[in-house]
């Protein structure tokens, strides 16, 4: 104890020490303090660069302080991937949140991009930094959960994938069940798509019969034949059909100049499945 009082009070208590302290505690305060300002400035210029595109389509943008939420956030909360896990909790830094949002109709279907994230310590032990993703998602009919991707199959160099490496992306994010599909406590299963489009995208549900049907050929030929417009991060239509709704999440910002391409995708898809049914997301289901 004596040695413990000796440390205290000729080091901890020293003039220099306090003030190292008290720099220190400055410094996080007003880094956080800019992490926050500079966030709320690149929000504003979203807004700005949404606002255009939304009013030339009869569409609208809600900014901070609206109703930012996505349709299906009961299901499905923003920026998942950096909030759940224990990893993830000791990493983040702020609350995840939905910042805005862009609502827009095309044809007789209501759609939803919402824009969120959520301020993460770099994994690498230093720094802190906002992540940002979007959700792209339409109101339809209920329909059975289910999950659908087109996978890779070629390398950034163009070489094939190995068959394992393709079989690793059929057991990956396709063949984990949605949140509605969990509660439900319902088999999860893969759905048995008709040659030759069984060799080209995989997907699973609760009810893999349905499923089926609502995939047929002229659907998920559209999306192939839309794959060369879509951009990078959608180009795997990594589709989630529950509760309601059917959603796309992408990394980073929206970007005007290509959402309303994925947009129209999604909506021509839904066009060509028999079960599929424009709703308002205010209708009860």
């Amino acid at each position: 104890m004596d040695i413990l009082l000796k440390i205290w009070n000729e080091y901890v208590l020293t003039p220099f020490f306090l003030v190292w302290v008290a720099l220190a505690v400055l410094f996080l305060v007003v880094r956080r303090w800019l992490h926050f300002r500079a966030h709320r400035r690149t929000r504003a210029e979203q807004v700005a660069a949404l606002t255009p595109l939304a009013n030339s389509i009869g569409g609208r943008v809600i900014g901070p302080g609206g109703e930012t939420t996505a349709w299906s956030a009961g299901v499905r909360g923003p920026v998942v991937e950096h909030v759940e896990g224990l990893f993830a909790t000791l990493l983040r830094r702020s609350k995840p949140q939905f910042d805005l949002a862009m609502d827009v109709q095309r044809g007789h279907w209501h759609v939803r991009v919402t824009e969120a994230s959520v301020r993460v310590s770099n994994p690498s032990g230093y720094g802190v930094k906002w992540v940002q993703e979007h959700r792209i998602e339409v109101a339809t009919a209920r329909m059975a959960p289910m999950r659908i991707i087109r996978p890779y199959k070629h390398t950034s160099t163009g070489n094939p994938l190995s068959p394992q490496r393709i079989e690793e992306q059929r057991e990956g994010w396709v063949a984990r069940p949605p949140s509605t599909a969990q509660s439900d406590h319902g088999g999860w299963h893969q759905v048995p798509l008709a040659p030759p489009m069984d060799g080209e995208f995989f997907a699973c549900s609760t009810d893999p019969a349905a499923a089926s049907r609502e995939l047929n050929f002229d659907a998920l030929h559209w999306l192939i034949d839309r794959e060369g417009d879509l951009p990078v991060f959608a180009s795997k239509m990594r589709l989630t059909f529950e509760a309601g709704f059917v959603y796309l999440v992408m990394i980073d910002h929206i970007e005007p100049d290509q959402v309303m391409v994925v947009v129209d995708t999604i909506c021509g898809l839904l066009d060509r499945m028999p079960g599929a049914r424009p709703r308002h997301p205010a209708a009860a289901l």
